[in-house]
Formats: structure tokens, C-alpha cells, sequence
């Protein structure tokens, strides 16, 4: 068992961590899509000449429209043809490198003072501007990730209340930067975002092994933290990754004053055991806890309302944790491979819980998800598996592709009224589940949604079910009688193959196809009979039924695939049954009687 699941494991981190991210191709652009929170992202665009406007809203090829908020790092670098480009207001971080070896870069009349300004957003500062002091101007939106990296003469930086965001790398490496003036218009702090600057290698600024610049805390140095980390200076704002990777810290107390635990704050601390979260705290971004394998006191104030993702990630030594009412939204892979995780009090506000949430928390035993839950992510419980019951909310109105794969120990399942998709893998490999009622508002179910459920006994179709994928009930060898709904035209590939136990079957008047495998070595079928209005039999549909003595051949049926009964041993070669006109393939009947 500990085997498999390390495999199914690794599977799952390969897949959370690996996917392709869902893309759009909108006039002539690339866009990555965040389908969590609707937002989007320019992509690389290598090619791209001439004159560019960025929408601020798109849609992508299912007609939802997504936000665009961001341009990736190498969007348009290096694009000489460039020559102009429209940023629209609705863009909130992009990096000097987007547009860095463009013509729009190159072209010094869009200079002003040093500094390239396109729509509100300062993309770059000269690294040779003769101004000591730099103020950026009024009204700009954003700074960009790096724009003042590397500049020689900047001694010191004026912001504007319009900025609230200082972006990764902003002053990175500008050695004679010894101030920058800002406000609590501030609210965040992108990782080494002051690395190597005047501030940060001026050794009077630092005290205890920490830097502070206009109380926030933007820089540790690991080699002089002690293990139990305590400031009494007070700070309100801590910059992203500030901790991240220190091997040294074992406890820490957060200030007072801060309301946001900032992306990868604490990621990959080895050795953090403990820490105390201010009543301050409103929000835990991505990635926040990730990799912390000895985290075990941790208490998130009641005032926070939302998790990013990825916040807890295999923090595998929590015995517990209990969520604040306030928060709606689960992240993404957020309490991923918490293996001591044994129960969950989800709040009774919860409204999504994102893609492999708990995947791996191999000894959650059992959930209560609140009534007002209306989405479950992919993978979202792959692989705990010792859970035992489930019951979907009646707001979830489907459930996603494997939520629940690999949970070996779950033997009921409760769906609600209102579902119209099983998609999926959503139940493959649950070998304890026993029964399934599909409700009647359920309109398919996916590819090997409830394969590999080896005690599957009784499945029960709703009425509006129109489709059975691929290998939907694969290898259930304790099914015994099917009932398959009036709307369904067509059966999966292998949708029941390997259901040794399978004995009778009602196929519907409206079936029109029988896909490749589709009850291969169901071997307890005696008989079955064929829809008048069926049309075509695939490639092995009931190769190895050994038992099957009887079969009724319609009289429009116009196609029989390769191998579709051999080997069905006890059954009489139907070749002189079938109509003149159908197409038959190789060995269609060998093996038969």
C-alpha cells in the first residue's frame, strides 16, 4: 500500500506542478489564463510588429471573459518591430524585461527625463540618469519589476501615492541608492526588491540581521537570525520570500502591525516549528508555509479571509488546523501532502475549494463540507486515503476531474440533486464504494470517473443522463445489472470492460453506437439484445464475453469492428444474421462457436 501511494503521490505533484496552463489566442496575442480567479496574463509573444493594444478584457474559446492584469517577463523582449504598444488600465504588474529589445524600448522619444513611461506604467530607468534624486512621476499605475535594476547614480527615490506595489527587482543592484521615500500607500514588496542596493549593503541600516526601510521589513540575512526570531521595532509590511529558504529560524513572532503574510514568506524553512500569526492578519498569500516539514504550531487568526495557494504544502508535521469563518476560497494545492491532517472544520463561508486543496492528506479520515460550498477543484482529496464518506453540498453542480481518485477507503458517496457532470477520474480507484445513485440532472459521466471501484455493486442512472464516456465503469467486477438511461446514443470506449460480474444489461432504444471494448470480458453475460436503431458495434466491444449464448443483430446495423465478439466461446457465429450491406471487420467472430 505505502508503495502505490507514494507512486499515485508523485503522480499528483507531477501533475499539480506540471500542467499546461489553459491559453488564449486573442488579436493575434497569446494569454495565459488563471481560470481560479479570472484573470489573465500576456504570454510570450516572440513575433509580434507593429502596434499593439492589450485588451482589458478577453474570452477565451468557451466564451468566458477573463481580466488582463499582467504581462509575463519575456512578453515582447526582444520584438524590434514593436512600434508602439497600448497597456490598458486594468494591468497591474509587468517587468522591464516585457518589452526590453523592442522598438518601443529603443526609441528615445518616448524617453522622458531618463525614464520610459507607457500609460501610467514606468517600465525603465535610464542606468546612467544624471538625477541624484529620482522622483517618479504623478498619477503612475505601476512600477515595473526592475526598472531601476542596475542604475549607477540614483542616491534616492521619491513614490507616489498612486503606487501601492514595489515589484520584484526594483532596485536591485543600484549601488548608490540610499533612500526611497514612500508612504503607507505601500502594500506590498516583491522579493529582492532592494538586493544589492545602497540601502541593503549600507551595514548601519541593519539591526539584528534585519532590514528595515519605512517600517517594513524587506530583508533578513540568515547567517545572523537566531533561531527564535522576536522584533520589538514594529513593522507593518514584510516583502515577499523574506524568510524563504532559512535553515536557522525555528520559531517566529510576527508584528503586530501586519495584515498580510506575503508569497513564499516562510518557503522551504526547514527547520520552523512554530509561528505566532498577529490578530492583524487578513490574508496568507501563496505559497506562504510551503515546504515547512516541522511546522507544527500554527493558529490563523479569525480575522483572515482569504489562503492562497500552495500556503501549506506539505507541511506534513500539522496535527490540526481550524479555518476562520471569514474565509470563502481554499487556494490551490494549499494543504497538499499534510499527511497528520485527521479532520477538517471547513467554515460555514466557504465557497470554492481549489484544485488539490488535500490531495495526499493520507490520514484525513472525514469531511463536512458546509452547505453553502459551490465548487470543488480538480484532485481536490486525490489520494486521502483514509477517507470514508463524502456528501457534495447541494450548491456544487459538478464534480471536477479526479476530486476524489485513489480514496480507496471511502465506501459512500452523496451527490446532490442539482449535479449535471461527473467528470473525469472524479472516483477512480475508490475499491470500497459500494453503491452510486446518479441523480437525474446528471447529463454525463467522464472517462474512468468510477473505474477500478472493485466492490462497485449497485449503480443507479438518472433519467437526463445522455452520455458514458471512456471507461466510466472499467473493472467494477461486482456490478451485476445495468439499466442504461432512454437518451444515451452512445457507449464509451471500455466504458464497462472488465465487469466480470455483470449479468444482464438494458441498452436504450435510442443507442446508436457501441464504442471499442465496451463490455469487453464482461464474461457472466448470457444474452443481450441489440437496439433496433443501433448502427455501429466497435473494434472488440465484447471480445472474451464467455458466456454469452444470445445476441439479437438489428436490421440497420451497419458496421461490426475488428474482433468485436472473439473468443465469445458459447456463442454461434451471427455472420449470416447480419444485413447485406454491413461492413464487417477481421476475426469479428473468431473464436465463436
Amino acid at each position: 500500500m505505502k508503495k502505490i501511494f507514494t507512486l499515485l503521490t508523485c503522480i499528483m505533484v507531477a501533475s499539480l506542478a506540471c500542467a499546461a496552463e489553459p491559453t488564449a489566442f486573442v488579436n493575434d496575442l497569446v494569454f495565459t489564463l488563471d481560470t481560479e480567479h479570472r484573470t489573465a496574463e500576456v504570454a510570450t509573444n516572440a513575433k509580434t510588429s507593429g502596434d499593439v493594444i492589450i485588451p482589458a478584457q478577453i474570452k477565451d474559446g468557451e466564451g468566458k471573459s477573463y481580466t488582463v492584469t499582467s504581462l509575463s517577463a519575456e512578453a515582447f523582449k526582444g520584438c524590434k518591430n514593436l512600434t508602439s504598444i497600448v497597456l490598458p488600465p486594468t494591468i497591474k504588474q509587468l517587468y522591464r524585461s516585457s518589452i526590453e529589445g523592442t522598438g518601443v524600448y529603443a526609441n528615445k522619444e518616448l524617453w522622458r527625463d531618463g525614464a520610459l513611461y507607457i500609460d501610467s506604467c514606468l517600465i525603465a530607468v535610464d542606468k546612467t540618469v544624471s538625477k541624484p534624486k529620482f522622483i517618479v512621476a504623478e498619477g503612475t499605475r505601476v512600477i515595473a519589476g526592475g526598472a531601476f535594476q542596475g542604475n549607477k547614480t540614483v542616491t534616492s527615490v521619491v513614490l507616489p501615492k498612486s503606487v501601492s506595489r514595489i515589484d520584484v527587482f526594483t532596485f536591485r543592484d543600484c549601488k548608490n541608492l540610499q533612500k526611497v521615500i514612500f508612504g503607507r500607500h505601500i502594500t506590498s514588496i516583491g522579493r529582492d526588491a532592494f538586493t544589492g542596493s545602497g540601502i541593503y549593503l549600507n551595514e548601519k541600516k541593519w539591526k539584528k540581521g534585519v532590514l528595515i526601510i519605512d517600517s517594513c521589513l524587506v530583508a533578513v540575512n540568515p547567517k545572523e537570525v537566531p533561531a527564535k526570531v522576536t522584533y520589538k521595532a514594529p513593522y507593518r509590511l514584510i516583502a515577499e520570500g523574506t524568510f524563504a529558504g532559512n535553515q536557522i529560524i525555528k520559531s517566529v513572532d510576527l508584528s503586530p502591525l501586519v495584515e498580510v503574510l506575503p508569497a513564499a514568506c516562510f518557503y522551504e524553512c526547514s527547520n520552523l516549528v512554530s509561528v505566532k500569526m498577529p490578530t492583524s492578519l487578513r490574508q496568507i498569500e501563496p505559497f506562504a508555509f510551503y515546504r515547512c516539514p516541522l511546522l507544527k504550531d500554527v493558529n490563523i487568526p479569525s480575522g483572515v479571509t482569504s489562503i492562497g495557494a500552495g500556503a501549506f504544502y506539505e507541511c506534513g508535521a500539522i496535527p490540526s488546523l481550524t479555518l476562520p469563518e471569514g474565509v470563502t476560497e481554499i487556494g490551490k494545492a494549499c494543504f497538499f501532502g499534510c499527511k497528520m491532517i485527521t479532520a477538517f472544520p471547513f467554515p460555514k463561508a466557504l465557497k470554492r475549494i481549489g484544485e488539490g486543496a488535500f490531495a495526499g492528506c493520507i490520514r484525513l479520515e472525514a469531511i463536512n463540507l458546509p452547505a453553502g460550498l459551490e465548487e470543488i477543484g480538480k484532485q481536490c482529496f486525490a489520494g486521502c486515503v483514509a477517507l470514508q464518506q463524502v456528501a457534495i453540498p447541494e450548491k456544487v453542480t459538478a464534480v471536477a476531474e479526479e476530486s476524489f481518485i485513489g480514496c480507496n477507503h471511502i465506501y459512500k458517496v452523496t451527490l446532490p440533486e442539482n449535479l449535471y457532470a461527473i467528470h473525469n477520474g472524479a472516483f477512480k480507484g475508490c475499491a470500497r464504494l459500494e453503491r452510486i445513485l446518479i441523480p437525474d440532472r446528471t447529463f454525463s459521466i467522464g472517462k474512468e470517473a468510477f473505474s477500478g471501484c472493485s466492490t462497485l455493486e449497485d449503480v443507479s442512472f438518472g433519467e437526463d443522463l445522455h452520455t458514458i464516456n471512456d471507461g466510466a465503469f472499467a473493472n467494477c467486477p461486482h456490478i451485476e445489472k445495468l439499466v442504461i438511461p432512454t437518451d444515451v446514443t452512445s457507449i464509451g470506449a471500455g466504458a464497462f470492460a472488465g465487469c466480470y460480474g455483470l449479468r444482464k444489461i438494458e441498452l436504450p432504444k435510442k443507442l446508436r453506437f457501441i464504442d471499442r471494448e465496451a463490455f469487453q470480458e464482461c464474461r457472466a453475460i448470457r444474452e443481450i439484445t441489440l437496439p433496433k436503431g443501433l448502427e455501429r458495434i466497435g473494434a472488440r466491444a465484447f471480445a472474451s464475453c464467455k458466456q454469452l449464448r444470445k445476441v439479437e443483430l438489428p436490421t440497420k446495423l451497419k458496421e461490426v469492428g475488428e474482433e468485436a465478439f472473439r473468443d465469445c466461446e458459447m456463442l454461434p457465429s451471427l455472420q449470416l444474421a447480419l444485413p447485406d450491406d454491413c461492413i464487417v471487420g477481421k476475426n469479428a467472430f473468431k473464436g465463436c462457436r
